[in-house]
């Protein structure tokens, strides 16, 4: 092979060598670019969930357009539980004043059967239970039930009957061990003021006998506590029931003469009244788009009716009153 041939294929080798270089360089270049772009766009996505689950954070925002709520009730409050557990008040008057809290007791009631009976065991009712004040003939002498099923009457029925069988027809059980088991679950839970002396709510009819209290910042606490009993809230989102017939309604009329749009935000309610207590209610629903669950609680409103008024304004006004 002659000089000039070898040069010549020494220089063509030389160029197809940067030209593949230029190639590779370039490829090299192109694929930088690329995963640097990912890179940054990965970056922007993170950054705007990070904002997004901050705004979730603080969401829901109080409206101030919205004018303050003022509600006809001794006190109120209305406190969101979020998905994470976290838990902000709404809307609070009044809320460490200590007043007679009526039927709202049946719910330590329930806990207390709940943590400590057996539900499969059998209660027969006592002429006692049967003739309790606000009785009308569903829970008869002799009838015999299970346990779980006197919840029913307790909660949707506000039953005085299925109270007092539940705490003193239970084998072995009297109404004063009974109470001591709410008062010690209510210390456990962590009420601080709040005090039962007997398991159904109502007004004792001796002047110095201490009736049944709480605030409506400890029934909140509580509530969330109840979450835990998921027994208790299918029974008390129930319009009515009739296993056992006769066919119990619900004293939440929320659930029985409310719009479709309330009944479906409806996870649970418990009513309570007597003339010392006035109207109480409290009424769990779910939060506007997909926020958590609040929990509302009125005490001393002006009579029956006045209860469910008062209500219907708290969460309407929680609701029009926060961007969501």
């Amino acid at each position: 092979m002659t000089l000039r041939k070898k040069i010549l294929i020494s220089v063509l080798a030389l160029i197809l060598l940067s030209l593949w270089g230029i190639v590779a360089f370039g490829k090299n270049i192109s694929n930088f670019l690329f995963w640097y772009e990912m890179s940054q766009k990965q970056q922007m996505l993170s950054a705007e969930l990070s904002l997004e689950e901050k705004l979730r954070e603080v969401k829901p925002i109080r409206d101030t357009k919205i004018p303050d709520l003022e509600i006809a009730a001794g006190s109120a409050i209305s406190v969101l539980i979020k998905e994470n557990g976290k838990e902000r008040t709404l809307f609070e008057k009044s809320s460490d004043k200590v007043m007679p809290i009526a039927s709202l007791t049946k719910l330590m009631t329930a806990w207390v059967v709940l943590e400590h009976y057996d539900l499969s065991e059998k209660i027969t009712v006592s002429e006692s239970a049967a003739s309790q004040y606000g009785e009308i003939g569903k829970l008869q002498e002799g009838k015999i039930f299970p346990t779980e099923y006197l919840l029913y009457p307790l909660l949707m029925e506000s039953s005085n009957g299925a109270a007092f069988a539940l705490s003193n027809d239970y084998q072995g059980m009297t109404e004063r061990d009974f109470v001591g088991l709410m008062n010690l679950e209510a210390e456990k839970i962590g009420l601080k003021d709040t005090f039962f002396d007997n398991p159904s709510g109502l007004d004792p009819e001796e002047a110095k006998t201490e009736m049944n209290y709480s605030t409506v910042a400890d029934l909140a606490v509580f509530s969330k506590k109840l979450l835990e009993k998921p027994l208790i809230w299918e029974i008390l989102s129930l319009p009515t029931y009739s296993l056992y017939g006769p066919e119990l309604i619900n004293t939440n009329k929320f659930l029985l003469n409310g719009s479709s749009y309330w009944q479906n935000r409806i996870i649970g309610g418990k009513t309570g009244y007597t003339d010392e207590a006035g109207g109480c209610l409290l009424l769990a629903v779910r939060a506007p788009k997909g926020q958590g669950i609040s929990i509302n609680i009125i005490l001393r409103a002006d009579g029956r009716e006045n209860r469910f008024d008062e209500m219907k304004k708290l969460v309407e006004w929680v609701k029009s009153a926060h961007k969501w």
